[in-house]
């Protein structure tokens, strides 16, 4: 094999390292969570109280 070949493989073993590391940590941060409502996971937010009580009235 010629070193591009080496360089290629080794940036194509890095970055699926990577990304099952990311996706090693996500699974732990949602276990972790599993027990809160879906409304609040990763990434989205809780409305306010008020926003709430403006939509009821």
């Amino acid at each position: 094999m010629t070193s591009d070949a080496v360089e290629i493989w080794a940036g194509i073993l890095g970055l699926a390292y990577l990304a099952a590391l990311g996706l090693y940590f996500e699974m732990l941060s949602a276990r972790k969570r599993s027990h809160v409502a879906a409304s609040h996971g990763f990434g989205r937010h809780a409305r306010s109280q008020a926003v709430k009580s403006r939509q009821q009235q």
